[in-house]
């Protein structure tokens, strides 16, 4: 992926207005589903229909590689208005958590073990299903502290409306905005016990020593390096955490651990690095094709 392309998704303009977004939150809280059920299917038509865009384009390139087939209408319509519900979710899940929702969980004992020490660990996701999950299954442990790396300029309106339904939310926030600041903030969650929870499917910033070049359906991804080596600096586990969409107000949450947090001596370090890397995009690649329409990184980011 080029330098430029890293950026891209930096640089894209938030879809809809203060108002619209408003609106749409209104909906998911108040309207009955077969309604917004109705609006995601036809708003999501719009948008797979639409190939020039390049979130459709993106999306058919992801799905030509996991499907192995030219994906048609259909395909990018399902793909689209996964999505869609996905966020619609999001929305309950900041409004009223996990209640609402079946959720079948698995490996969340190492997890569990890890927090009854009093240590914490490194969280490393994907845009695939709900993240949003995710931090409301954490929220059902009170005592469990989370941390989340991400970039809370990018998409500002959306993101203070639904900050709005959750004030907790913004102040689990590690900006990204500042990369060493970050990291700093990162090492200090970790020593005192936290967990930080990281998105590993994508490169935040242009810089070339920044990132790792993995295999990934039948190509190759540019990677962070920065969740393997903040786990493997601060001596604690890495586990892979992703929560597909299995179906109507129905997810699965999976932890599986990478790393142990055994100590590695530091000449080993950089290939130790690349060999978890490539473990990462190995489970993706597993989870894309048990899930292939949970997985919402809508840009150009294949290598090759």
């Amino acid at each position: 992926m080029t330098t430029e392309a890293t950026a891209q998704w930096r640089r894209e303009q938030e879809s809809g207005s203060a108002r619209q977004l408003r609106l749409m939150r209104w909906l998911v809280l108040n309207a009955p589903a077969a309604l917004t059920d109705t609006l995601i299917w036809f708003i999501a038509l719009v948008y797979a229909s639409q190939t020039r865009r390049p979130s459709t384009a993106a999306s058919a390139l992801y799905l030509k590689r996991v499907l192995n087939k030219e994906p048609g209408l259909r395909e990018r319509h399902i793909h689209a208005r996964t999505f869609a519900h996905v966020f619609r979710d999001r929305v309950t899940f900041l409004a009223s958590g996990i209640d609402e929702f079946k959720i079948d969980v698995s490996g969340q004992q190492s997890i569990e073990q890890q927090h009854a020490s009093g240590r914490g660990g490194v969280l490393l996701g994907a845009h695939f299903g709900s993240f949003e999950a995710l931090r409301a299954y954490d929220d059902t442990h009170p005592d469990l502290r989370v941390r989340y790396l991400m970039f809370p300029e990018h998409a500002q309106a959306s993101t203070a409306l639904l900050n709005e339904l959750n004030a907790d939310t913004a102040s689990q926030v590690i900006s990204l905005a500042d990369g060493f600041q970050a990291m700093l903030e990162v090492h200090e969650a970790l020593n005192n016990g936290e967990f930080v929870a990281f998105l590993g499917d994508r490169v935040p910033n242009k810089s070339a020593r920044s990132q790792l070049v993995a295999p990934f359906l039948g190509g190759s991804i540019n990677l962070p390096a920065s969740p393997y080596i903040a786990a493997i600096a601060a001596g604690v586990p890495l586990y892979l955490c992703v929560a597909p969409r299995l179906g109507k107000k129905h997810y699965g949450i999976e932890f599986s651990e990478l790393y142990d947090g055994t100590p590695i001596p530091r000449d080993e370090r950089r290939d130790r690095i690349a060999t978890l890397a490539s473990a990462y995009s190995n489970h993706l690649e597993r989870l894309c094709h048990s899930h292939p329409y949970n997985w919402f990184n809508f840009f150009n980011i294949w290598s090759r």
